[in-house]
């Protein structure tokens, strides 16, 4: 029963995938290297996978938390590589579909190619400059350090004295509210929701004073 099952599983889809490429055989979309047009097919369909597999990588990505790791990328599209990669992906999709859609005009091959290059450069640029958007709204968001050093924060863990590590400090960044370790210098230590001035900041830790004292 299993056997046959599966039998009749592969049936349907060796009958389906007949079925699929007599259709794609129809309307010429099967990618061939005996001519321009088959040529042209299959970089468009060599570029419409590595779109489709492109997307599910970056839903994936944004399901799995902040994962997306930058290629070394070129200055065409400030050097981020994610971008670089789908800019390319966006100049042969364009050269692909433009270059075939011209053979099945009646173009010959050089005037094909012609078209489909400049449908692929619209594209990569279209691509690229959507994409230094999109990662420029998402930088604007991100934390500045020297932009925190004068702002006033908040204890949040008592900070100890003469510069002991331990200590947290809360700061009204725009747009968010950050969390990050504090030290001081005072001999004093500061406690929770005391106000402190920011005077020196990096990515590690904050050195923050009492609103109270004088700048040293």
């Amino acid at each position: 029963m299993v056997k046959f099952s599966c039998l009749l599983f592969m049936d349907t889809i060796i009958s389906i995938f007949e079925r699929v490429m007599s259709l794609l055989r129809a309307a010429q979309l099967l990618p061939d290297f005996a001519s321009a047009r088959g040529v042209f097919c299959a970089i468009a369909w060599f570029a419409t996978v590595l779109s489709l597999v492109s997307l599910v990588l970056a839903l994936f990505a944004d399901f799995g938390g902040d994962t997306d790791t930058d290629l070394p990328g070129d200055a065409a599209d400030g050097g981020t590589g994610s971008i670089s990669v789908r800019a390319v992906i966006a100049f042969l999709l364009g050269l692909g579909w433009g270059g075939f859609v011209a053979t099945q005009w009646g173009l010959t091959t050089l005037p094909a190619l012609f078209v489909g290059i400049l449908l692929g450069l619209a594209l990569f640029s279209i691509v690229a400059v959507l994409m230094r958007l999109i990662y420029g709204m998402k930088s604007d968001g991100t934390l500045k350090y020297p932009d925190l050093i004068g702002l006033r924060g908040t204890v949040y863990v008592t900070i100890p004295a003469s510069g002991e590590p331990g200590g947290q400090v809360q700061v009204a960044h725009p747009g968010q509210l950050v969390t990050i370790p504090a030290i001081q210098r005072g001999d004093t230590p500061l406690p929770a929701q005391s106000s402190v001035i920011v005077v020196e900041a990096t990515p590690q830790r904050l050195v923050v004073r009492s609103e109270d004292s004088s700048p040293s």
